[in-house]
């Protein structure tokens, strides 16, 4: 069955303590924790070390970090840091992102970096047993089932797959669509609807929601549903936003 868990980045100005309690009040079963605030990759050791024993303490998993590693700009040698915070807060998997590139823009040159950065951070990460999962994100190169698709392969190493989010939410068969294409290179999911400009609650998406789980169901996928960025970034819509979700999930 599905486990629910929460992006620390929907609450970036509250601390890793408060973000524990809110997961746990909330019956949460993990936390993915971002690497912009409240776990950088330049952080001590000792201090990541203890996020994931407070999370322990409170019987919440970390099944990933949410980093913001850019395969694009960055270097491999950069990533050395990430895997070894990944590695001590016990996270399987890193967020990665593509680029800020939109896909069709993206030049042979970049490809080559991507797909070449995407290949090293890779092996990096497996080294460890960590996978490494592109951020779904619109405006980038893993816009959609195909063109993440396209950077996997052609970086061409096994130990990338990517995350499944809605982008543009209002189109219905588009995201469906790209569930299945991605569906074998599935990590997790992340549970929110923007519209590009601002978020939106889930209960203005509840058939494709609805749909996504049932399509979920049916692929006997037990991972992880990550509530990331809601209409508020508030608890209150949280708390909305996690009650829906369990009503779909019956």
């Amino acid at each position: 069955m599905f486990k629910l868990g929460l992006c620390s980045v929907t609450f970036r100005e509250k601390p890793a303590e408060e973000i524990i309690e809110i997961a746990r009040q909330q019956e949460l079963e993990g936390i993915e924790w971002g690497a912009d605030i409240h776990v950088k990759p330049d952080s001590p050791a000792e201090y990541a070390a203890g996020v994931a024993e407070k999370c322990r303490n409170a019987g919440l998993a970390i099944p990933s970090y949410g980093s913001y590693f850019d395969v694009l700009e960055h270097a491999p040698a950069d990533f050395a840091a990430i895997v070894e915070k990944a590695d001590l807060l016990g996270a399987g998997v890193i967020r990665v992102w593509g680029g800020w590139v939109r896909p069709e823009e993206v030049n042979p040159e970049q490809f080559e970096k991507i797909t070449s950065t995407s290949r090293e951070i890779a092996k990096m990460a497996a080294k460890n047993n960590i996978q490494v999962a592109f951020e779904f994100h619109d405006n980038t190169p893993t816009e959609g089932g195909d063109n993440v698709l396209k950077v996997i392969h052609g970086a061409g190493h096994p130990n990338l797959y990517t995350y499944y989010q809605l982008i543009r939410p209002n189109d219905y068969d588009w995201n469906l669509a790209n569930l299945e294409k991605i569906y074998h290179k599935l990590a997790y999911v992340h549970v929110q609807a923007n519209d590009g400009e601002r978020n939106l609650p889930l209960a203005d998406f509840r058939d494709m929601w609805k749909e996504i789980l049932l399509r979920l169901k049916k692929k006997s996928y037990d991972g992880w549903l990550f509530f990331e960025f809601n209409k508020d970034n508030s608890v209150e819509q949280l708390a909305e936003d996690i009650e829906l979700m369990r009503s779909l999930m019956e």
